[in-house]
């Protein structure tokens, strides 16, 4: 490793020297009097950052009479390749391209390396491949003559094309493309995300395409679903729930639309653990382990037909390279049905016998079954019995230094694995990405190390409000650390994020995100959703918002800071704007949750006054101002409540169909009732104290122990 850090930091010093005499180059070029002053040599922010880069002095400019121009106009993938790109220069730089099938004058030449037409372009240009680029590979040449983006592969076209989308400068009449040379190609086969589909949001399939589409715009090349009753399956009508459901065409709309982009679709059906929604039916139920519960029994044959069908029909929907047949996190087994099996075999035995009769019952479907990882782990000893065309699903979410006694296990088995970290938006109003930052770049590392078949970079919802529109930073995080050789440079990714992700000079779209991204270590919470809907109106909210003030006082600041520098510069991202009215929404939710500790402590202590001062009516009164016709605190949350609940309906749905969105609205009802129950509650308080001079007792009505002077 220490080797391969040192070749990674030799390569980033070649890179500062070339622009740096790149800049000197173009400022020397500059002839006193001449028409058109090449402006200097502007950084270069490409996400993933391309393995080796040579910058020369000049550019090339699109002059009216630029084309696109395809080596071999027979090939599809590469003409889909080159509309990609020409739409995405209309929509970031004002570029009206046209694709040509014959060569002009400032041509951009695209195909395949192995053609006549490109060896040519590639010798004028003095550029040989090297022997090591491997599949997903590409050259890509700009000089002020010509471009040249040519690939090992189909794919490796596209992915020359995604780089040179990020090269393109300017705008209309004044854009340009530095010259450059890059040789580049990925260090893991597989670079992919994980989304969960099945506990909450369902994503409409415009939005899907939206996720293949930005994925593959940074050179990821899987995306998997997790999948429990979520397909509208012929042979089990029951499952599949209405409005809730991908339909087999949509399915094979979408296998076809991610072809385009080289992206691989693995579905991930589970076939032992997470399956509580299919086991709730009572069809189902004698298949669990417990009785409605969450595990599939193995001693049910029932089970394994039950299998068999699923993926008899996904066979056909989904057809790639993979199956994922999950198998993790299953706790109830040896609670019930496989009670004796597991105290005469053991619990291992139990569960790898069960995942090597799944992969006897999908074996004619030739796939490679991955499967995750966690239980195996805990069983080292039987690792071996794993089928060694299995691919382990390595997960690990904490922010670790290090992950290769995780990683070890499944090596030494002789079985192939990819890592798997996560973006961590799970619970979270926005993602922790101080915790995901350490867990994907230090697990990518040693993963890439121990010569990992890829990467998945999970996004999980495990309590249903995730919005996938957060979580755009680690899944780019993730796309670069895949790709990328070594160790991922955070700082020069970070340098690079905002004109690679949103076209937009500087760094203030990434400041924003890493600061609500921090709001977890701010204030020194697991979840921030559980914070937020946490019940106001008991002592355990009191004591953490009076131990939270100043806590509370700076992460208002800084989300309120994010919100105003969001509204400001919304408007000069030129890409993936899409992204700015969620963080927004994130931010004012975490406003509205310390408003709220703040509005309670408070609350808390004027009310503790009133009550150890009876016999003064005028301190008693200013309560009235937690429930008076013009000011009202209490009132107040409630209506913030309520446009925090039209806000988060509106961004659901730019992602996800309006299946279960109700049951996270519900969560906004009732704690608005909460408030003005309580409002309600102190009126009548007051009412009792202006007849009997008494009022309830404070850790009674729900407002903690007396507060320490």
């Amino acid at each position: 490793m220490p080797h391969t850090l040192s070749r990674s930091l030799a390569r980033r010093l070649s890179l500062l020297a070339a622009l740096s005499f790149s800049f000197a180059f173009a400022a020397r070029a500059q002839t006193p009097g001449a028409p058109h002053p090449s402006p200097p040599f502007p950084e270069i922010h490409v996400i993933p950052a391309p393995r080796e880069l040579t910058a020369a002095g000049g550019r090339f400019e699109f002059t009216r009479d630029a084309r696109v121009a395809l080596a071999d106009p027979r090939a599809d993938d590469d003409r889909f390749a080159a509309e990609d790109f020409i739409e995405d220069a209309r929509a970031a730089a004002n570029l009206a391209l046209k694709l040509a099938g014959r060569r002009d004058r400032a041509t951009i030449l695209v195909g395949s390396l192995d053609l006549s037409a490109i060896q040519s372009a590639l010798r004028r240009a003095g550029v040989e491949v090297p022997p090591s680029l491997n599949e997903e590979g590409y050259v890509l040449v700009a000089s002020p003559r010509e471009i040249v983006v040519a690939g090992k592969s189909a794919a490796g076209t596209f992915y020359g094309l995604q780089t040179l989308k990020q090269l393109v400068r300017g705008e209309g009449d004044a854009a340009f493309v530095p010259a450059v040379t890059i040789v580049d190609y990925p260090a893991m086969r597989w670079r992919g995300v994980f989304d969960d589909i099945n506990r909450g949001p369902v994503p409409t399939l415009d939005y899907m395409k939206r996720q293949i589409r930005t994925e593959a715009a940074f050179k990821l090349n899987m995306h998997a679903f997790n999948m429990e009753n979520i397909v509208r399956f012929e042979s089990q009508p029951l499952l599949g729930p209405e409005g809730g459901a991908l339909t087999p065409a949509e399915i094979r709309e979408l296998v076809t639309y991610a072809r385009r982009y080289h992206v691989e679709l693995v579905p991930q059906q589970q076939t032992f653990g997470h399956l509580h929604k299919v086991l709730s039916l009572e069809k189902y139920a004698p298949l669990g382990e417990l009785p409605y519960g969450d595990v599939l029994s193995p001693q049910q044959e029932g089970t394994y037909k039950l299998i068999a069908d699923w993926y008899g029909e996904l066979n056909e929907l989904f057809p790639g390279r993979f199956f994922h047949v999950g198998e993790d996190e299953v706790g109830e087994l040896s609670q019930g049905q496989s009670n004796e099996a597991v105290r005469a075999k053991g619990v291992g035995e139990v569960y790898f016998g069960h995942l090597r009769r799944v992969a006897q019952i999908l074996k004619p479907y030739n796939r490679r079954l991955m499967f995750w990882g966690d239980i195996a782990l805990t069983h080292p000893d039987l690792i071996g019995s794993v089928p060694k065309d299995m691919i382990a699903m390595n997960w690990s979410y904490g922010a670790r230094e290090d992950f290769r006694g995780r990683i070890k296990p499944f090596k030494d088995a002789g079985l192939e694995q990819f890592v798997c970290p996560g973006v961590q938006t799970w619970s979270q109003i926005f993602p922790n990405d101080d915790a995901a930052v350490k867990n994907i770049v230090n697990f990518v590392r040693d993963g890439q190390e121990a010569g990992a078949l890829g990467m998945l970079n999970t996004e999980w919802d495990d309590d249903g409000e995730s919005l996938f529109e957060n979580a755009w930073y680690g899944v780019v995080l993730g796309a670069a650390a895949s790709w990328q050789e070594g160790q991922l440079d955070v700082d020069r990714f970070e340098r690079d994020f905002d004109w690679a992700y949103f076209r937009a000079d500087g760094d203030q779209f990434v400041r924003s995100i890493r600061s609500l991204g921090s709001v977890n270590t701010l204030m020194g919470a697991g979840s921030t959703d559980q914070l937020f809907w946490q019940e106001p109106f008991t002592s355990a909210f009191q004591a953490q918002a009076r131990k939270s003030e100043d806590k509370t006082k700076q992460m208002r600041l800084v989300v309120e800071g994010v919100e105003e520098t969001l509204r400001r510069e919304g408007a000069r991202a030129r890409r993936n704007r899409e992204a700015i009215p969620t963080m927004i929404f994130a931010a004012r939710r975490f406003d509205h949750m310390g408003r709220r500790m703040e509005v309670v402590g408070q609350f808390s202590r004027d009310y503790w006054a009133a009550y150890l001062n009876l016999g003064d009516r005028v301190r008693v009164n200013r309560l009235r101002r937690y429930n008076g016709a013009v000011y009202n605190s209490l009132r107040e949350m409630a209506e913030e409540l309520s446009l925090l609940r039209e806000g988060y309906r509106e961004r659901w749905l730019a992602e996800n169909r309006p299946y279960w969105l109700q049951s996270i609205l519900a969560r906004y009802d009732r704690m608005i009732s909460v408030w003005l129950n309580k409002s309600q509650a102190l009126e009548e308080a007051l009412r009792g104290y202006a007849e009997h001079n008494t009022l309830p007792d404070p850790e009674q009505f729900g407002l903690g122990a007396r507060p320490q002077p």
